[in-house]
């Protein structure tokens, strides 16, 4: 595997591979710790290579578990402290791992697994080094090297496999499209690990020889500390949801004189708009600016292009890009027969790069992957798009399926778990667009099971502070509106549209 080659490659030299705030760890030291993790998995677990889950933000440690559990073979599952304990427990259950690595001071509600704080995984990794894992112990091609779990519209999020296979697809286009060599720079490594941008630095800078610059959760949460970080971090290659730069852009520093040596943007997780490009070309004018698309399920991206002068003067929206050279995309209509240029339909993608499905739940992947008559994996975006002169234009969501901030929300999980809190009797939850078609936010319309007298503003604080027990942060919605009852339509259901209408 690249990745793990390259750790080995560059232990050899000084290269830092990895920096937060005042620490560090340089490809020598990724190498060896990874390795004693490695050893350590293949002796405590011998043949039992069940997925390891890795629970923390973004502790500089947390990388040596990771490519340490590929030495061994096995996959991970990265948990961010932002998910709730119901939600992680959840995750839990479906994986029923033997081991958590737990980077956080929490205590977890622990079933099936063996539990190794902080501390521990620091004894680990300080041990003398008496033996290396073999390559053949490596993950191979048909190997998951991670699962990441993402909203479902149960209620119950779908754990995405990606094997080697996928990662190896995805990483060879992506880098000849970004013409990546193994020269010493520094990538942006901010996104959250459970989140699958945050492949791109991982599997891309690690893999060749990059320093990968991290802001964590308690940077992103000081804008203060967050710009002293970025003014002085050196990053040649900027890897983010177009949120972070829009919270950047409100700051006049944010420009090539405080950041000189950012040449590229590289953006991904949601829809980028006209006005955030024409900012960033504004304040740093030799930077490329890229936008790529693409879903969990098909490993991180399966389309890009660079944005330029005439994609920003065209009067239609920033397009998803060239597709990835390695895999078909098509745009199909609801028979599934393939439509010209110009015709909105849903986008398939075929090819290495499309996951083999679902974690233990065959329902949901045999709803959406398929295999064609040539063995290829195959897997039905639910994206609407069409195809113009080789390049491909988004247009939103066949279903309820939305992305707010880089996170991919089914509406019908929201829904599902405000149904779980005292005293709501129903509810519907949409969201608010704002320039460019881009949503900004969500708000939920919520029936009570009994009026209780409070005012809106206080029955929507106690809802959202009994939400935060069952989904993450980024899925609460802003707004929650109180009503006596839903309006209903000629079919006995609930008028969203009619309730659609309140929102303009």
């Amino acid at each position: 595997m690249k990745l793990l080659e390259s750790i080995d490659k560059f232990s050899e030299t000084s290269r830092v591979a990895v920096r937060c705030l005042d620490k560090q760890l340089t490809y020598k030291q990724l190498k060896e710790y990874s390795d004693k993790i490695a050893m350590y998995l293949l002796k405590e677990f011998k043949e039992d290579r069940r997925p390891i889950i890795i629970y923390g933000n973004k502790e500089n440690n947390i990388l040596p578990v990771m490519i340490g559990a590929l030495k061994s073979g096995r996959a991970y599952v990265p948990l961010d402290v932002t998910f709730p304990e119901a939600r992680i427990n959840q995750i839990i259950d479906e994986v029923k791992p033997r081991v958590i690595f737990n980077f956080t001071n929490d205590s977890l509600d622990l079933k099936y697994e063996l539990e190794i704080k902080q501390n521990e995984v620091d004894d680990i990794i300080n041990m003398p080094i008496n033996e290396v894992p073999s390559k053949d112990k490596w993950v191979k091609d048909e190997d998951n090297c991670y699962i990441l779990f993402t909203s479902g519209s149960t209620g119950k999020p779908k754990g995405v496999q990606i094997n080697k296979r996928n990662i190896d697809s995805f990483t060879k286009w992506f880098e000849e499209f970004l013409e990546f060599d193994e020269s010493p720079k520094i990538i942006l490594n901010q996104v959250s690990y459970s989140f699958d941008v945050s492949v791109i630095p991982i599997y891309m800078g690690l893999g060749n020889g990059k320093t990968l610059f991290t802001l964590n959760k308690e940077t992103l949460e000081d804008l203060k500390l967050l710009f002293t970080e970025l003014t002085s971090s050196n990053i040649d290659y900027w890897v983010s949801t177009p949120a972070l730069a829009e919270i950047c852009s409100k700051f006049d520093d944010f420009n090539n004189e405080k950041i000189d040596k950012l040449s590229e943007f590289i953006f991904a997780g949601e829809v980028l708009t006209k006005k955030l490009v024409k900012n960033l070309m504004n304040r740093f004018p030799n930077a490329k600016v890229i936008n790529g698309y693409g879903p969990t399920e098909a490993t991180v991206l399966i389309s890009a292009i660079n944005i330029n002068e005439d994609i920003i003067e065209c009067e239609k929206g920033i397009p998803i890009g060239y597709p990835i050279n390695n895999c078909e995309l098509n745009i199909v209509d609801g028979q599934g027969n393939k439509l010209k240029d110009g015709e909105k339909g849903e986008l398939i993608v075929i090819g290495d790069s499309v996951s083999i499905g679902y974690l233990n739940n065959s329902e949901m992947t045999n709803k959406v992957f398929f295999e064609t008559s040539e063995v290829k994996q195959g897997y039905k975006t639910g994206d609407l798009a069409y195809y113009e002169n080789g390049i491909i234009y988004y247009c939103g969501r066949k279903d309820f399926q939305i992305k707010l901030n880089g996170f991919r929300i089914e509406i019908e999980d929201i829904e599902n778990n405000l149904r779980k809190v005292e005293n709501i009797n129903n509810t519907v939850v949409f969201p608010v667009f704002g320039e460019e078609d881009k949503i900004s936010h969500l708000i939920a319309f919520v029936v009570l099971n009994n009026n209780n007298e409070l005012s809106n503003l206080k029955n929507s604080t106690l809802i959202k502070n009994e939400l935060k027990k069952l989904i993450p942060s980024y899925m609460i919605p802003r707004n929650i509106k109180i009503l006596n009852e839903f309006p209903l339509n000629t079919n006995g259901k609930i008028d969203r549209k009619k309730l659609m209408e309140e929102l303009k």
